[in-house]
């Protein structure tokens, strides 16, 4: 556990201080871009699920990108920890910032006197797991991580254009409002997140 503390302590002192911080940025700016004062719960899904949910593709990403510097990798894989394992722990850290993020700004709309309900919570954390998982499975599988914030982004704004027609896999589907896409989203996040790891252990 001491171990795995420090490298946590490490990776975000180090590795984590960006997404974090731009993250935070975008939670910052989703009450200047949308209304949050009295909504009832189809209105409170509209910035979580259209703003808020990105986080996911911020903090989910990234977490390959140190060792794409050849030099990078080549240190970390010399160390007694295995590289595997620290991406596991970056990885178990970025989900948890994204349920801390998301739950602070689900309490900042309740205190706004907006209907936030324990299903808009969990419905945000689907997309975001499901986004960021999408930016991850694209570096692990490219090493390149321009392409992997690109993948997801040009998922998120196919929504826009195919709407309801993506079924289960509609990001904006707490507008309807339905809630089982939802199901699909962070079943398949996970799923990606962990072939996104195991393509990274056999690589």
């Amino acid at each position: 556990m001491e171990k795995i503390s420090s490298i946590a302590i490490y990776n975000l002192k180090h590795q984590s201080i960006l997404p974090i911080l731009v993250a935070a940025a975008v939670l910052l700016i989703t009450p200047v871009l949308f209304g949050v004062s009295r909504l009832d719960s189809t209105e409170a899904a509209v910035p979580l699920e259209l703003f808020v949910s990105l986080i996911g593709i911020v903090l989910l990403t990234p977490v390959f990108e140190p060792e794409q510097d050849e030099a990078i990798h080549d240190v970390a894989a010399s160390k007694y920890v295995r590289t595997n394992w620290i991406y596991c722990i970056r990885t178990v850290c970025s989900v948890l910032f994204i349920l801390v993020f998301i739950g602070a700004f689900a309490a900042y709309l309740w205190l706004r006197q907006c209907d936030v309900t324990i299903w808009l919570y969990l419905g945000t954390i689907a997309n975001a797991v499901f986004l960021g998982a999408l930016g991850m499975m694209t570096a692990a599988l490219t090493n390149n991580t321009v392409i992997a914030y690109m993948i997801p982004l040009m998922y998120y704004a196919l929504n826009y254009g195919a709407g309801t027609k993506l079924g289960n896999y509609f990001l904006f589907s707490m507008q309807i409002p339905d809630f089982t896409p939802k199901l699909w989203l962070g079943i398949t996040g996970g799923l990606l997140i962990v072939g996104a790891l195991i393509s990274k252990r056999i690589e």
